[in-house]
């Protein structure tokens, strides 16, 4: 009985790991919240941060969720890939939108200081990392840099950056209204990652496979160091600068939004005067469509955590 009951947890809690998967790979939705709605947040984020005290157990509480994880998210990424070159504007717009969905869930603790000094930390911690967040893609798309030719160089840089996006990606993935994905689109590697990896000129079908599993293991690597210090690190910053945090995070998110449409992506299309006219006009509506789903999900996962 034990037994039957244990195989069922383990399938309910891999049918959880789908959409957490889903979300992680769309820039924009958070991963968080949607553990939040599914009511199994806490219980990974412990798991996560007490994995070193005892493994066996947290890692086998991880492992249903990681197996859906990894389907879900591999299965939203082929999607994706094929709906960008179809209509890149369109799901621009559509990542947007679950931005811009996403500002409550962070606005709500954007609580003003008790003196000047300490708002103007606050303002000044918001607007650095708002700065940081965009300047990313802006740069990025005016020097044109090509990080799938990086990619494909091997050039020595790349390597490092994969693993920043990763840990970046994933650690991000912790924080209710935060998107991991959106992480490695304002870093420009999102994209290129999609095409060289699953891709139909990816490393895998080149037949450069030892570089795609390179890249792979340095991603993952740099997720699982990003898991770990950012389950410590969250929870020492929300206990102690919970405010300040916030409002970085708020930054991050508003950089983002400009990096999401101004990078090297997606800055060519703009240039492309061929570009069809639908694609902008439909993005557009993604964009108010996405915002409000978006919005309505943290809504709705705002009355499941109270």
């Amino acid at each position: 009985m034990e037994k039957d009951t244990s195989k069922k947890n383990f399938l309910v809690d891999t049918l959880k790991g789908l959409p957490l998967g889903v979300s992680a790979a769309v820039p924009g939705v958070s991963a968080g919240t949607i553990a939040i709605i599914e009511k199994c947040y806490d219980r990974i984020i412990n798991s996560i941060a007490d994995l070193k005290k005892n493994f066996k157990t947290n890692f086998l509480s991880l492992l249903p969720f990681l197996l859906g994880y990894l389907i879900g998210g591999a299965l939203a990424l082929l999607a994706i890939k094929k709906g960008y070159e179809f209509a890149p504007f369109c799901l621009t717009g559509l990542f947007g939108g679950f931005i811009i969905g996403s500002l409550p869930s962070i606005a709500v603790e954007l609580h003003k200081g008790n003196s000047i000094k300490e708002k103007l930390w606050h303002i000044g911690t918001m607007l650095i990392c708002f700065a940081l967040a965009s300047l990313l893609g802006i740069l990025s798309a005016l020097y044109k840099l090509d990080l799938t030719s990086a990619m494909e160089r091997h050039d020595w840089w790349i390597y490092p950056y994969v693993f920043l996006a990763g840990a970046l990606g994933a650690g991000a993935c912790l924080v209710p209204g935060v998107s991991g994905s959106m992480c490695l689109m304002v870093m420009g590697l999102y994209i290129p990652l999609l095409n060289k990896l699953i891709g139909e000129n990816s490393f895998f079908l080149n037949g450069d496979i030892l570089s795609g599993v390179i890249y792979v293991l340095v991603l993952l690597f740099g997720a699982i160091v990003g898991l770990v210090v950012a389950s410590k690190g969250m929870k020492y910053l929300l206990a102690k600068h919970r405010t300040t945090t916030f409002y970085a995070i708020f930054g991050l998110i508003l950089g983002s939004l400009v990096s999401m449409f101004m990078n090297s992506s997606i800055y060519p299309v703009y240039l492309d005067a061929s570009h069809p006219t639908w694609d902008y006009i439909v993005g557009g509506c993604l964009l108010v469509g996405g915002a409000l789903i978006t919005y309505l999900l943290y809504k709705f996962s705002n009355k499941k955590q109270n």
